[in-house]
């Protein structure tokens, strides 16, 4: 008989998902952002992207209510409703954004790194390169090690990705200038941004990438130490959906 898969407790479910939203893009985005928008559509971009990334998370919800037997992510879901082939065009489409997402971060990474060493360049040399290979296939086994420990490491990294942005809110309440703020606050002096949809249209390129990893709660479901018991409706309740999700 095989083992049981190592489960994992709430807080280190948490750790996993938000280690997987915080990557590299939202220490970089306050100067993408400012690139490409002024503060007034920074904020409506805010409020825009906040309101569609609690939409997806409330889908995933219902997913999860729906379908508790469903735990290998969002593929899983896709394959039990439409079939074979969009189950595996959703893997393969994730994993392509999964790798991609880590290039973007080591790239990222190695060039903050050779401001202080010429040697990694803008994070395209080869010794970044071969820095950013050993530092990800590192990851891939200390993973194969075993979920507990992979969830460890993650949680150290998500504490050391998380104090830095709290030091800047920390940081940003005390060094606030209001007159800072709210000049120019559309942007209209600044011609080269455009419109205020423009800018709210470049700007949201930026933070929906950002809350890219949101997802990772129903990928890492089937590691959870306890859930919830879900009850199904009676079968006789009739729907007039012909979709497979509906009782």
């Amino acid at each position: 008989m095989s083992e049981s898969p190592e489960k994992l407790k709430l807080g280190a479910l948490v750790a996993l998902v938000v280690g997987s939203m915080i990557g590299g893009g939202i220490f970089s985005l306050p100067q993408n952002m400012a690139a490409s928008a002024d503060v007034g559509a920074v904020l409506i971009g805010w409020a825009i992207t906040a309101v569609g990334m609690l939409t997806l998370a409330f889908v995933f919800q219902t997913l999860a209510n729906r379908k508790p037997d469903l735990d290998g992510g969002v593929y899983a879901y896709a394959k039990a409703g439409f079939g074979d082939y969009m189950g595996f065009s959703s893997a393969w489409g994730y994993w392509i954004s999964a790798w991609l997402g880590n290039v973007g971060y080591f790239v990222l990474l190695f060039s903050t790194l050779g401001y202080f060493f010429p040697l990694f360049g803008e994070g395209n040399t080869p010794a970044a390169v071969i820095g950013a290979s050993v530092l990800l296939w590192a990851v891939h086994f200390l993973v194969l090690r075993g979920i507990k420990e992979a969830a460890f490491i993650n949680l150290v990294t998500t504490v050391a990705k998380v104090v830095p942005l709290l030091l800047f809110v920390l940081i940003a309440v005390f060094a606030f200038k209001l007159d800072i703020f709210t000049a120019d606050i559309w942007g209209t002096k600044n011609t080269s941004l455009g419109s205020v949809m423009n800018q709210v249209r470049n700007m949201m390129l930026v933070t929906v990438w950002v809350f890219i990893g949101i997802e990772g709660a129903s990928i890492f479901s089937a590691r959870r130490k306890n859930a919830a018991t879900l009850v199904k409706p009676p079968s006789s309740v009739s729907s007039p959906c012909c979709c497979s999700w509906c009782w």
